[in-house]
């Protein structure tokens, strides 16, 4: 089994990574060594990963193990530090006073409060109705703290805009910062009767820092 060499300081190598091994450059003789090195990349503990290491001629040649980060590694400072980033993460919005439309809850205003620097850009909205009556659509207005989020005051057909099976409906909401609700104040374009129901959960994508 050929012995690997991840960093190229052995004993065969006199030096180090900051002097003079094989990541800097060698300051041994040059006569008895073959070969060059490269650093290909960094460790999870942040050691160099060398490539190519020198080797003495007439020995049998060593393999270089080449470990490469996944990319979403690319922004950690140390082993379990991670940079500030940014993601694509959801804001589920809850119902007030319920999720529920019914005869006594005819209109209901969803929200949020943020945690992280958030900019909203996709609404997602689903529906279950029961009942003859449960035909109406969801209109509402979309506030990001009190910013109306909409180019005129008339409420907008959120079913429509959340259609998870929609194309091309992302928005650029306003950004806003931990601690601001994002609300749709919603309403029905007809009123249910009975014990007619339509269950609705919203969320929206957007981009968070973290």
């Amino acid at each position: 089994m050929p012995h690997f060499e991840v960093i190229g300081d052995d004993e065969d190598i006199e030096g180090d990574v900051m002097g003079g091994g094989d990541v800097m450059g060698y300051a041994g003789p040059m006569g008895d060594y073959e070969g060059t090195s490269e650093i290909v990349g960094y460790d999870e503990y942040g050691e160099p990963i060398v490539v190519g290491a020198r080797r003495r001629r007439g020995r049998k040649g060593r393999s270089a193990v080449i470990v490469r980060k996944p990319g979403w590694r690319g922004n950690q400072l140390a082993p379990g530090v991670i940079a500030p980033d940014q993601g694509m993460l959801t804001l589920p919005l809850t119902g007030i006073p319920a999720n529920t439309f019914a005869l006594a809850t005819q209109a209901i205003t969803f929200q949020g409060q943020v945690q992280k620097p958030f900019r909203p850009e996709r609404l997602l909205v689903t529906t279950v109705r029961t009942g003859a009556s449960a035909t109406g659509r969801l209109l509402a207005n979309m506030f990001v703290g009190t910013d109306l989020q909409q180019l005129d005051v008339a409420a907008v057909d959120i079913e429509q805009l959340g259609d998870p099976a929609a194309f091309g409906v992302r928005l650029a909401m306003k950004p806003c910062q931990p601690g601001v609700f994002i609300r749709l104040v919603t309403v029905l374009s007809n009123a249910l009767a009975g014990a007619d129901t339509i269950f609705t959960t919203i969320q929206i994508l957007g981009r968070a820092v973290h």
